[in-house]
């Protein structure tokens, strides 16, 4: 990736919905160009998808939590179960196996403490090879960003908020 295909990654990550124009404006391109790379960025997989993220409270799944899983055994078959069971809940969003301490981490956001509880049921009542899971319910956000910083292929450094520093 060349630094055009940076700013335009970078920018995208930011606002989804910027027109052509507007992405070309932001990265100081033409319209045509960023056509171009935009396409070539998706064909190579470095823009996945476009997603827009809902606000879950508005949505009534203002409880949110992380919930990590400790499983007796880690075998690719209970793995594959587990992974089959979270794919289909829909409280869950995030979920991934893990090294450590826990097996899995889990993100999930759920209607009430009964939406919870019926959700953790199904999960993992029925899964023997669940030992514990262990939920630490949000409470407040200081940072929520999905962005993945571009500095490893643009051969520089992140860029920091400005602030305080500690030494």
């Amino acid at each position: 990736m060349d630094p055009l295909d940076v700013r335009i990654v970078e920018a995208l990550q930011r606002d989804g919905q910027l027109t052509n124009v507007q992405l070309a404006e932001r990265v100081h391109s033409t319209p045509s160009t960023c056509l171009r790379r935009v396409q070539r960025l998706k064909q190579r997989g470095i823009l996945a998808r476009a997603i827009h993220l809902a606000d879950p409270a508005k949505l009534g799944r203002g409880l949110r939590a992380i919930i990590s899983v400790t499983t007796r055994d880690q075998t690719r078959a209970d793995r594959a179960l587990l992974a089959a069971m979270l794919r289909r809940e829909p409280a869950i969003t995030l979920a991934y196996g893990v090294t450590g301490d826990v097996d899995t981490i889990l993100i999930g956001n759920f209607r009430d403490m009964d939406d919870y509880q019926t959700a953790c049921n199904r999960l993992f009542d029925g899964l023997d090879s669940v030992v514990r899971y262990t939920t630490h319910f949000i409470a407040e956000v200081y940072k929520e960003d999905l962005t993945i910083p571009c500095d490893a292929v643009a051969g520089g450094q992140p860029e920091r908020a400005a602030g305080p520093q500690v030494l």
